[in-house]
């Protein structure tokens, strides 16, 4: 017995001994030069806890790491394999299409198709325009509107999207092959003509609306402006309005998700219509239409290398999770979100991310899903830089400290010569950033970082000063 506790006791001994060896080590290994024990003192006196990850790289040197290996919520820095994946899969010089389709007998078109592949940037004007072509043919009636959407699949509320359902901002838009204005809507409220009178509402599509106007025009005092909306049967859009607007004031604005892209998309079809003197039922439905009809107008979008620079200078979650679709459909249509996952999976591989390592649910990094480790990120940005053919428009697509997005106001204070470029991630409980900094001379030098931090909540803005601490020590010692 006394030799089996002898034995158990050296066991523990040598186990904790083996602990505190790796636990040493690893402190040693971020201390082993000044800059790694600057940035090791910096994450000490944060103390957001161990729900940070961070590793900084040049070359195949690590400069400092800290639980580099394990996935976390990336919030927004998920963009990041998404803009990848895009120019590696799709190519810089990717552009999508809305066309018109139908049959012109007598200045007449029995059914009109609008068809699209998921551009991002379509709004009303690009409609206009359509209708422009249509006119100019010398079309005068339209008596029903095919809204095609089968280049996507059914799905319009991206993974993870259903976390919060009640939101109506719109971060949380709705995709769909055809979207129109980020899939949103400007609610505008102006006075009425005289004091008790209703107030005024304005919408563009305003067919797509079912308004329940109950504000009033009062003599003073501020807007107040209660909106709620719920879908209708056939896609369209209740609007519930109460509350007061004053008088002499030109009014407010507001916007918002609508909540069926597709149908939207229909009923600003039918005011580009109008705007032309297009008439005619003009009656909106969802499909494909006939079969064998000509084409008759094509808008084209900007390049893919241009559509990404709101993914990853602004952060927008509309554009990244359309062109995660549009990832998809290149490999096979409708297009799926999940099929776009798996491709962004393939290029991680390539990257030397074992498959099945980091889990991607969506394009945009938006509420809980998505898990990936610094140590992914920063092999990401790597393969990215060492690929010529789209090196350049990755890091044109990323905001600039101190210049552009969402780092115009962090960063601006690094050395002269040295800039970072990099995408921020907020979430109510994670805060990341990740990246390059880029420092220019006789021999250029690029470091490459990621940093994830989870469990943040109510500590955001200490998150954000860890990492900008970091990048300035970083720069420091690169200029």
């Amino acid at each position: 017995m006394r030799c089996y506790v002898a034995t158990m006791r050296s066991r523990l001994c040598s186990a904790l001994a083996m602990w505190l060896w790796l636990g040493l080590s690893t402190g040693a290994q971020a201390q082993s030069t000044p800059l790694g024990g600057r940035i090791a003192d910096l994450v000490r006196q944060a103390a957001l806890g161990d729900g940070v990850g961070l590793l900084v790289m040049e070359g195949d040197r690590e400069i400092y790491a800290l639980s580099p290996d394990t996935p976390r919520n990336p919030a927004s820095n998920q963009k990041l394999v998404t803009a990848a994946t895009a120019l590696l899969e799709l190519g810089p010089d990717h552009r999508m299409h809305t066309k018109l389709f139908g049959r012109i007998e007598n200045g007449r078109i029995a059914d009109l198709v609008l068809r699209g592949e998921g551009d991002p940037s379509l709004e009303h004007v690009h409609l206009w325009e359509l209708a422009d072509a249509l006119a100019d043919r010398g079309v005068r009636a339209v008596d029903r509107i095919w809204v095609d959407g089968s280049f996507f699949d059914d799905q319009i509320l991206p993974p993870a999207f259903e976390q919060q359902p009640n939101e109506t901002a719109a971060f949380r838009a709705a995709v769909g092959a055809v979207a129109v204005d980020q899939s949103s809507f400007v609610l505008r409220v102006l006075p009425g003509p005289s004091v008790g009178a209703p107030a005024a509402v304005r919408l563009a599509a305003s067919g797509y609306f079912e308004v329940d106007n109950g504000m009033t025009t009062t003599e003073s005092g501020a807007p107040n402006v209660i909106a709620s909306q719920r879908a209708l049967e056939d896609g369209r859009m209740q609007l519930v309005l109460r509350g007061t607007m004053p008088a002499g004031l030109v009014g407010v604005g507001y916007r918002r998700r609508i909540e069926h892209p597709l149908v939207y998309a229909g009923h600003a079809m039918v005011d580009a219509l109008d705007r032309v003197g297009i008439r005619g039922g003009r009656r909106v439905g969802l499909g494909r239409g006939p079969d064998g009809l000509a084409l008759l107008a094509d808008h084209e979008s900007p390049s893919l290398a241009q559509l990404l620079h709101p993914v990853g200078k602004d952060s927008d979650n509309f554009y990244a999770e359309m062109i995660l679709k549009a990832i998809g459909a290149h490999r096979a249509t409708p297009a799926t979100s999940a099929r776009g996952a798996e491709v962004c999976q393939s290029v991680l591989e390539r990257a030397g991310v074992p498959r099945g390592a980091a889990t991607i649910v969506n394009g945009s990094g938006l509420f809980e899903g998505n898990r990936i480790a610094p140590r992914h990120l920063v092999q990401l940005l790597g393969y990215v830089y060492q690929e010529p053919r789209v090196r350049a428009e990755y890091l044109a697509h990323l905001a600039i400290g101190g210049v552009d997005g969402t780092l115009r106001r962090r960063l601006s204070d690094l050395p002269s010569g040295v800039i970072v470029r990099a995408k921020t991630g907020t979430l109510n409980d994670a805060i990341a950033l990740s990246g390059f900094l880029v420092a220019a001379g006789d021999r250029e030098r690029v470091v490459r970082f990621s940093y994830l931090a989870n469990g943040i909540r109510g500590k955001q803005g200490a998150a954000r000063q860890l990492i900008d601490d970091v990048l300035r020590a970083v720069a420091a010692e690169m200029n």
